[in-house]
């Protein structure tokens, strides 16, 4: 049976990021076996619940956001009267975009999810995850952040094809999910308000595949722990320009 190093990575990385929130497990997985109809739960809250401490799920049955049941895959926007009738909202309530327009240029960039209607979303502190998470969220500051994207590119170079906007269970959970791709949301500012989130907190989305790999560059890049250093040559040539 395989261990369960996510646990000790999440211990490396709380301590070497001097991190106040646990970085977050989420395994994507069927529905079987949970009790559907525990209490209701918000997916932007849970996130930052489960940075706390908690260990909870989001489903189909007891998801609590409109929104997120569409853009977490649970439900079909098939109603086109509803589908209006939820942009009116979003356009003159949430007055989140100038147009109709403006709105639909944001919904053509974002692609729809998978059918989720019989899986489930478990999130907990990585520390305490059973199973081997697929993504990681990390609940932290821009400062934490940079350390994180540093870390995450230090191997290949590869610049993560990172997209801001949009709904926070989209960007935080299903972008990342199922493009593979490292992803910073800063929150819609709608699930800010509601959830209350600090003002200096953010998200970055990891998929797990890439963290032992960060778990590598630790010791090896100056996001971790390594010094900086300057090479002779290097130190002699700025020595050079200062003293023109």
């Amino acid at each position: 049976m395989e261990s369960k190093v996510w646990q000790t990575y999440s211990l490396m990385l709380k301590e070497v990021l001097d991190l106040s929130l646990s970085p977050v497990g989420v395994c994507y997985i069927e529905k079987k076996g949970f009790d559907v109809h525990q209490g209701k739960v918000r997916i932007c809250r849970a996130i930052l619940d489960a940075a706390s401490g908690k260990s909870l799920y989001v489903c189909r049955e007891n998801n609590a956001c409109f929104g997120a049941a569409w853009h977490l895959g649970f439900h079909k926007m098939r109603d086109s009267k509803v589908f209006d009738m939820t942009k009116k909202f979003i356009v003159e309530g949430e007055k989140l975009f100038s147009s109709y327009k403006a709105l639909d240029t944001l919904l053509a960039q974002m692609q729809n999810p998978p059918d989720n209607s019989n899986m489930c979303f478990q999130l907990s502190p990585l520390e305490k995850t059973e199973q081997k998470p697929q993504l990681v969220i990390f609940v932290c500051t821009p400062h934490v952040a940079c350390r994180l994207l540093t870390l995450a590119m230090f191997l290949d170079g590869i610049m993560p094809k990172i997209k801001i906007g949009g709904p926070t269970c989209k960007m935080a959970i299903i972008y990342p999910l199922f493009t593979g791709e490292v992803n910073v949301s800063f929150y819609d500012y709608t699930a800010r308000k509601m959830c209350n989130v600090e003002k200096d907190k953010l998200l970055v989305s990891i998929p797990y595949k890439r963290i032992p790999q960060i778990i590598e560059s630790i010791d090896k890049c100056t996001a971790g722990r390594a010094k900086m250093e300057f090479p002779q040559e290097f130190r002699e040539f700025l020595q050079k320009r200062l003293a023109k």
